[in-house]
């Protein structure tokens, strides 16, 4: 499939670069949706965006469908994971497009934005796998617990990784916790990661958090990565200093504290950065790998923390298929 890269000079311009480069690789755009079938599935993948000011602030706002063409009633945000707090424009746009999965990253100075879209080809879900991603989750203005507290990402030998305090953890698959009080409008802050996986024990919409809050008390949450927490924990390598490229998986607690992996991500994989420059692109066979920091690069502090500007080496590399 294809990458695409340019300036863009506002919020609108980089969603008009999204639809543009998904349209040139076959997907359709009608009525302000962008939709498509992967191969091989059975429902499409639908998307719509959003440009409009919220809270003082210009994100690009994204919104998928599920499996029985209902819209999904929150949506994620490529956008500062604090208050009040602009992207400064213009920026730089990197946007991977494939056959199941979108990926879009936005540069500016020294931090990145980012938002993802895709299906879930994992067997035996219930619903039609289709997710969504990005930095941040839907920006409630009525909030009182708008985040202002910064970057939550940080990871232990229990794999304690969260997002709590008004914080955000802008991480695929990263964060345990969807909300930090028991109202609706706190928890969608912080849920920066939506999908229908057929699994939840609600509708459809059911947030991934520990608690559904104001939908219902069902133990329906994204158990954070711990499972790769000790990998994570070793890079880099003490041989020749390089990051391995690891999957993005996400799970979904289930009853009797049970869980079921609902994503591998096809397209992207989760390392540290230690050594690589955002935007490098690492070389595996006759693949390559473009790698950026989760937010923002900082090597003093690799392992990140809570209340924190930055993510430390933690970061992603996307697969790169220049024409």
């Amino acid at each position: 499939m294809g990458y695409y890269t340019g300036n863009a000079a506002d919020a609108a311009a980089v969603i008009t670069a999204i639809v543009n480069s998904c349209v040139a690789e076959g997907w359709d755009w009608t009525d302000s949706v962008l939709s498509h079938t992967p191969s091989g599935a059975t429902y499409p993948i639908s998307a719509k965006f959003s440009s409009a000011t919220v809270t003082g602030v210009a994100p690009v706002r994204l919104w998928i469908k599920n499996s029985l063409d209902a819209w999904c009633p929150y949506y994620v945000t490529m956008c500062v994971p604090v208050k009040s707090v602009s992207v400064t424009y213009p920026v730089v746009y990197h946007i991977f497009v494939f056959d199941a999965e979108v990926f879009a990253v936005v540069n500016y100075s020294d931090k990145y934005q980012w938002l993802a879209f895709g299906q879930s080809d994992q067997p035996g879900l219930g619903g039609g796998g289709n997710w969504m991603a990005a930095t941040m989750g839907h920006l409630n203005s009525s909030s009182p617990d708008y985040p202002d507290g910064g970057v939550c990402l940080a990871i232990t030998q229990l794999g304690l990784t969260h997002s709590y305090d008004r914080v955000i953890c802008p991480a695929l698959g990263w964060s345990n916790k969807g909300r930090t009080t028991n109202t609706t409008a706190d928890w969608q802050l912080v849920t920066n990661f939506w999908m229908d996986s057929g699994l939840e024990s609600s509708d459809f919409h059911h947030p991934w958090m520990y608690t559904a809050g104001a939908l219902g008390s069902q133990d329906t949450g994204q158990p954070g990565n711990r499972w790769v927490v000790p990998l994570l924990l070793t890079q880099p390598n003490n041989f020749n200093n390089e990051g391995v490229l690891l999957p993005i998986k996400v799970f979904q607690w289930r009853p009797s504290y049970k869980s079921s992996q609902v994503l591998q991500v096809q397209n992207a994989r989760q390392l540290r950065v230690t050594n690589y420059a955002s935007g490098e692109l690492i070389q595996l066979g006759t693949d390559q790998w473009m790698v950026f920091p989760w937010y923002r690069k900082n090597s003093a502090e690799p392992d990140a923390g809570n209340l924190k500007d930055h993510t430390g080496t933690f970061g992603w590399a996307i697969k790169y298929e220049a024409a």
